[in-house]
C-alpha cells in the first residue's frame, strides 16, 4: 500500500488553470504501461474499523467470561480440597480408633460428656449426633482425658485431642467453608454385640466463590479396623 499524490488542473474564478495535488491512500495498479491509483473511501474505512471493533468486543467478552469461569472452578476446587482433607483426616483417625461415643446434645456448640462416661461406647443408630468421641490408636484406655473428639461449632468443624477440654479445640475446616449441618450415625459401638462398629458422617454446607455460592453434601462411612464381632 502506498500514499500517492496526483496532480490535477482546474480553473479558478479568473479562468486561469491552477494545479491541485490530491493525496490518496491505496495501491498503484499498472495497466497498459500506465499506473492507476486505487484507494479506500472514508465510508469503506469506517465500515472496516467498525467490523474490527465488533470482532474485538466479542473476542474480549468471551475471554473475560472464560477467565471468570476458570476463577470460579479454581475456588470450588480449593473448597472441596479443604473439605476432603478434613473428612479424610477424620475417617483415618476414626477407622483406627475404638470405643465410639456419640452425643446428641442440643447445646451449641455441643459439650462432650463427662470424662467419667466419655470412654463408654454409645450408639446413635437413628442419627442426630453432633459430637463424636473415641479412643485413638495411641491412646491410653485407662485415661478418659485423652479421647479424640469431633464436633460442629458454628460453621466450622473442630477437633480436640484431650477429651474436649477447654482450650483444646482447633478448627479443621477453612473459614471460607461454611458447614450448615454435621451429623453422626454410630452402630455396633458396644463390645461383644456381634456388630462391627461403624460410623456414618453426613456434612452439608456452602462456600462463597466468584460468581455466587456453591453448596455441597458429603457422606463418609467408616468401619473400625480392629475386629470386634
Amino acid at each position: 500500500m502506498k500514499k500517492t499524490t496526483q496532480s490535477t488542473y482546474t480553473k479558478d474564478h479568473s479562468g486561469a488553470f491552477a494545479q491541485v495535488s490530491v493525496f490518496r491512500i491505496g495501491t498503484l495498479l499498472r495497466t497498459g504501461g500506465k499506473e492507476t491509483a486505487r484507494g479506500f473511501t472514508l465510508i469503506e474505512m469506517m465500515v472496516a474499523v467498525t467490523i474490527f471493533a465488533i470482532v474485538m468486543m466479542v473476542g474480549v467478552g468471551g475471554l473475560l467470561s472464560l477467565v471468570a469461569t476458570n476463577h470460579r472452578a479454581q475456588a470450588i476446587h480449593s473448597v472441596m480440597n479443604n473439605l476432603s482433607a478434613a473428612v479424610e483426616g477424620m475417617s483415618r483417625s476414626i477407622r483406627v480408633g475404638t470405643l465410639y461415643n456419640c452425643v446428641t446434645s442440643a447445646t451449641t456448640p455441643p459439650s462432650p460428656p463427662p470424662s467419667s462416661t466419655i470412654a463408654n461406647p454409645q450408639d446413635c443408630a437413628l442419627g442426630g449426633a453432633r459430637l463424636l468421641a473415641f479412643e485413638s490408636s495411641t491412646g491410653n484406655l485407662t485415661d478418659a482425658n485423652d479421647q479424640v473428639v469431633y464436633r460442629l461449632n458454628g460453621t466450622q468443624l473442630e477437633r480436640s485431642l484431650r477429651g474436649g477440654a477447654n482450650g483444646s479445640w482447633i478448627a479443621i475446616t477453612a473459614p471460607e467453608v461454611s458447614i450448615d449441618s454435621f451429623d453422626f450415625y454410630v452402630v455396633g459401638s458396644a463390645k461383644g454385640d456381634g456388630i462391627q462398629p461403624r460410623v456414618l458422617m453426613r456434612i452439608k454446607g456452602s462456600a462463597v466463590v466468584p460468581g455466587g455460592t456453591t453448596t455441597f453434601t458429603v457422606q463418609a462411612s467408616v468401619v473400625q479396623r480392629v475386629l470386634d464381632i
